[in-house]
């Protein structure tokens, strides 16, 4: 059992909660769910012991009352595992780390592999009793950054596992970015957890469609009040009511991107073998594929952040890369939205209030009134984007490339961390303000957005 009473905290000097209360009850797994920015990841962090009530208390019934601080401490860190949405980040936490370098081979130090984050926790993993869908045999000697999201959660968990079974596993949206077949793998993992080694599951997320079948009561977190209910079976709450009406455009138009025969191999694995893709100008794509495939690597191709895209055969607006252009050049043509933007905005960055960032954009700036009414974010906009939840904060990354209005829009799984209303906003003004010369690439998991914005697919 664990209470809250009267809890009350603040997010950066914003506060969240201010007179919480509320039980969750021993071996019983539950879903938290709730608008963007409700403080579910605060609540999970809470009962985590990583942030502290400004006001109020929070009783464990396997944590002594009486004990000092230091010693609930540790109890805590031993019987309560957290694993965080931004994963890859605290999985390598090296200070000089950019979002490009799993592209780049050549570094100052070197970046260590699974193999050597396990060390010997190795030899303890045949005692967990893993499905096989979880075995970790083809990983080892992979680098740490060049996992995909799925297999990142993979190794946190087991990592985790093998300094301790705990109690209570605390996971925030553990789903996202994951392919079909790894959320059903961890989905299941999560039900063997529960079942096997009586693991509680405490999950904030959107109402994912492979929640384990663990969770029987959902935590409603809403602005004034907090409910639990018990789970019902649902239906997705993806935007299913948005018209599916994808631009359709002539092959005759120019070729805004032309590869031909690529191929992407790091040491003697092969990512990326003898792949020819034309995307024409105001085009709609698709691009599919399993965690790993090479589905961003793709993207890091167009938007000039790969290196080997000068060795291979690529063309970005008529001009082979590597005949003049700069990267910049190419830049100023691309409106780029990808998973790793949310953890890697520089300090400087995160200081800025929300109109401060969005108003970067001076030559659309008279745009952003009508962007902040269409996606109700008038009460954000003197917050700093340090005070965002990770939803909110995505919201304001896709606001940022409506106003800068590019001919190439790339988006890697653009709708993560949206709650369902927001991704109906979203999905419709996309519809309805897309210019139809602006070429889209969509990266995604879901056959939802595949159908909604299509009539072209890449799978890998």
């Amino acid at each position: 059992m664990i209470e809250l009473n009267e809890v009350a905290v603040s997010l950066q000097d914003h506060p969240l909660f201010h007179s919480l209360t509320l039980s969750f009850e021993s071996g019983v797994s539950y879903l938290l769910k709730g608008e963007n920015g409700a403080g579910k990841t605060i609540l999970l962090k809470l009962l985590a012991g990583k942030t502290q009530p400004g006001k109020g208390s929070i009783h464990y019934d396997f944590i002594d009352d009486h004990l000092d601080w230091e010693q609930k401490f540790e109890l805590r860190k031993k019987y309560i595992h957290f694993i965080p949405t931004h994963a890859l980040h605290e999985l390598v936490s090296a200070p000089d780390l950019f979002y490009q370098q799993r592209y780049y081979t050549i570094e100052s130090s070197p970046i260590p592999t699974v193999r050597d984050y396990f060390g010997e926790r190795m030899k303890n993993l045949s005692g967990l009793q893993l499905p096989e869908s979880f075995q970790l045999t083809h990983l080892l000697d992979l680098e740490l950054i060049r996992l995909s999201n799925g297999q990142v959660k993979k190794v946190i968990i087991l990592k985790q596992l093998l300094d301790t079974i705990p109690r209570i596993l605390l996971l925030d949206y553990p789903f996202e970015g994951l392919d079909v077949k790894s959320r059903s793998e961890l989905s299941n993992f999560l039900d063997h957890l529960a079942e096997v080694h009586r693991i509680q599951l405490i999950i904030a997320d959107n109402e994912h469609p492979h929640l384990p079948n663990a969770i029987s009561k959902h935590v409603v977190i809403g602005d004034d009040s907090t409910a639990i209910t018990d789970r019902v079976s649902t239906t997705s709450l993806l935007a299913n009511h948005v018209e599916s009406n994808p631009v359709k455009s002539s092959a005759e138009s120019d070729p805004v991107v032309e590869m031909q025969s690529v191929k992407i191999q790091y040491g003697s694995k092969v990512i990326l073998e003898n792949l020819s893709w034309k995307i024409h100008r105001g085009e709609r794509w698709a691009l599919t594929g399993p965690n790993g495939s090479g589905k961003t690597t793709l993207f890091s191709l167009i938007y000039a952040d790969h290196p080997m895209a000068y060795s291979e055969k690529i063309f970005l607006f008529g001009k082979r890369r590597g005949s003049g252009e700069s990267i910049w050049d190419i830049k100023k043509r691309i409106s780029y939205l990808g998973p790793e933007q949310l953890h890697f905005l520089d300090d400087a960055t995160e200081q800025l209030t929300v109109r401060a960032f969005l108003e970067k954009e001076r030559m659309t700036a008279h745009q952003l009134p009508h962007l902040i009414t269409y996606f109700q974010m008038e009460r954000l906009l003197a917050r700093k984007l340090r005070q965002l939840s990770n939803g909110q904060l995505q919201l304001v990354l896709l606001i940022s490339l409506f106003l800068s209005q590019k001919e190439l829009l790339l988006l890697d799984e653009p709708f993560q961390f949206l709650d369902p209303v927001q991704k109906t906003r979203v999905n419709e003004y996309l519809h309805s303000h897309l210019d139809e010369s602006t070429t889209l690439v969509l990266i995604t998991h879901y056959e939802d957005d595949v159908a909604h914005w299509t009539h072209h697919r890449l799978i890998l």
